[in-house]
């Protein structure tokens, strides 16, 4: 394995760390403010004021960033099945295609997603004071995300280091 391929795979471990500790981090942070949520208003009869927006926000955002580690993972929706059963020089055509098409939409989402953000930039959230642009901000880093890592697989897979097969979902194998 050359220098560059090294780098890239330990960069590669690195962002999927990283992503797979946010997700959760945000999905398990969403979980306890709309149980919090729920229990003030229901049990202590005291609603709290962020207990609909904080929520929806962070929801958007774990959208985001949840659809680039869906796209890492290779867990993103496709139809897997129908590629399953083309030949080896299809399946690579396709594939490549795919990349390119789903790193189009990736670039099309940090660049859109980053001029959304900028609208936003100085305002905060109605309820409670957290800057709206640490929540919109996450459609372009999203998108960016994506089409890194659209970029990283076909090169691999033009190249002939990425074979079509080792980009199948895992659960499906």
């Amino acid at each position: 394995m050359d220098r560059l391929a090294k780098l890239i795979s330990i960069g590669d471990r690195c962002v999927t760390a990283a992503l797979d500790g946010l997700v959760l981090a945000m999905a398990g942070l969403l979980l306890v403010l709309l149980n919090w949520a729920v229990f003030a208003r229901f049990i202590l009869n005291d609603s709290v004021s962020w207990g609909e927006e904080l929520p929806a926000h962070i929801l958007a955002a774990l959208t985001f960033i949840g659809a680039a580690y869906l796209t890492r993972t290779n867990e993103h929706l496709g139809f897997d099945a129908v590629l399953r059963v083309l030949p080896h020089a299809a399946k690579r055509l396709v594939t490549l295609l795919n990349l390119i098409l789903m790193g189009g939409f990736g670039a099309l989402l940090a660049w859109y997603g980053g001029i959304a953000a900028q609208s936003f930039a100085g305002r905060t959230l109605i309820s409670i004071d957290l800057p709206m642009i640490l929540f919109r901000g996450t459609m372009a880093v999203g998108g960016a995300l994506i089409l890194i890592f659209c970029a990283v697989r076909l090169v691999g897979i033009a190249t002939g280091r990425i074979d079509p097969d080792d980009l199948m979902p895992e659960s499906d194998a």
